[in-house]
């Protein structure tokens, strides 16, 4: 018997439904997802959906990163009056390390001596204690500044291995004449090395005999020292600073805002190729509108802009999707009013931003936990954790047994 074989011809369609395609695009990265904009009309219109942004920001809000695995807040406390460094960090004398989910664990840290115990005492007690530079650590690493022998030293160290390397002096020293700013730690993933950079302004410059040349008068420029080289150079490109506002670092390049008297803008360098790249802020951000505070944050992996309207009390959230592209700027959420938030501090899991509280004098330390999901405030109180002392310096700190000398060393 003759076994029939039935042929049966299926037409697939092409079309892929609407609420399938939403839901795969609110699962891509902010940069894949602008530059997919260009398939359909209907795709770039997407962010001004209500109901595309909510399903975007809570996927992306619930996202757990690595990058909070293993991290801690540093809090640096001074007697006293508080008073900067040379090199432009607040001076501390004692360090924290608070953990747990309301830091409620606490532990001084032991700074590092990098120098011979008779070369301690400083003859101006305005120089005493450590510097802390830049706004967060990089695998572990902090950048520290210390008065030594009539000068201020660079030192790099790791608190949980309490290694530490002393960067010596700049061939380009150039003593009382110059100013150095924004001290910033970085580490070049291609050369495995860990780079400082920071920005140089003086009237006079000496060459590396030491010998002055003041023909151009007053100028700046930003030099870099390698630790695998041991050395500083300076940096070919140049853009001038601006400071006001903290920097923030994510793999491997430093961000901090710049403002010029005609613009704002995102400045971004990368510790490997050793290059800035600019980014302006969204044309539809009024930069005249009365602003308390701008600030930079690394949010779930992305960079993000915190605006806070100091006449409305509502502070707004954008996220960068690519660096260098002002169209990528996508406004995240608003949230508010809520007048007790200051300034933001760091992000922890679970869409959770610690702030600064605007009223000091409800708490002494001032610091609010904001949930972006739920709109939730919790206020921490940090005086048991650091023994009844003000807190002059916090930052975000993710503990690391790598050596200083490089991670593949």
């Amino acid at each position: 018997m003759e076994e029939s074989l039935t042929v049966t011809n299926l037409q697939v369609s092409n079309h892929i439904p609407d609420d399938i395609v939403l839901y795969i695009l609110s699962k891509l990265p902010l940069k894949s997802f602008k530059r997919f904009e260009c398939v359909r009309k209907s795709w770039s219109l997407l962010f001004d959906d209500p109901y595309f942004i909510t399903i975007y920001r809570n996927y992306f809000l619930s996202k757990d990163s690595s990058c909070y695995d293993h991290t801690c807040l540093l809090v640096g406390v001074k007697e006293g009056t508080e008073y900067y460094s040379r090199m432009g960090g607040v001076l501390v004398d004692d360090l924290y390390s608070l953990s747990g989910e309301n830091f409620e664990n606490s532990v001084k840290l032991d700074w590092p001596k990098p120098f011979p115990e008779n070369e301690y005492l400083v003859p101006n007690e305005h120089y005493s204690g450590f510097g802390i530079l830049g706004s967060a650590s990089v695998n572990g690493i902090l950048c520290l500044c210390a008065f030594h022998d009539t000068e201020w030293k660079l030192i790099l160290w790791n608190s949980t291995t309490t290694e530490f390397k002393v960067i010596p002096s700049s061939p380009f020293e150039l003593g009382e004449d110059a100013t150095p700013h924004r001290h910033l730690l970085g580490y070049d993933r291609i050369e495995d090395d860990y780079k400082v950079i920071r920005f140089i302004e003086c009237d006079v410059v000496y060459d590396e005999y030491g010998d002055a040349n003041d023909d151009d008068g007053f100028v700046s420029f930003w030099e870099i020292y390698s630790l695998n080289d041991n050395l500083w150079g300076k940096i070919d490109d140049h853009i001038s600073l601006f400071s006001d506002n903290k920097d923030v670092y994510m793999d491997g390049v430093s961000h901090w805002w710049h403002k010029s008297e005609t613009h704002t803008y995102l400045v971004s360098f990368d510790f490997s190729d050793e290059s800035f790249t600019t980014t302006p802020i969204p044309f539809y951000i009024d930069d005249s509108f009365p602003v308390l505070r701008k600030d930079l944050l690394i949010l779930n992996g992305s960079i993000a802009f915190i605006i806070n309207y100091k006449k409305t009390s509502t502070i707004h959230i954008l996220i960068l999707g690519e660096l260098g592209v002002k169209e990528s700027w996508t406004k995240l959420l608003v949230v508010g009013p809520s007048p007790c938030l200051n300034y933001p501090i760091v992000v922890a899991k679970k869409g959770k931003i610690l702030f600064r509280n605007r009223d000091r004098n409800q708490y002494k330390q001032g610091l609010v936990w904001f949930d972006l999901s739920t709109g939730m405030i919790d206020m921490i109180d940090l005086t048991t954790q650091i023994s009844g002392r003000v807190s002059s310096r916090i930052l975000f700190h993710k503990e690391s047994i790598l050596p200083i000398g490089g991670i593949c060393n």
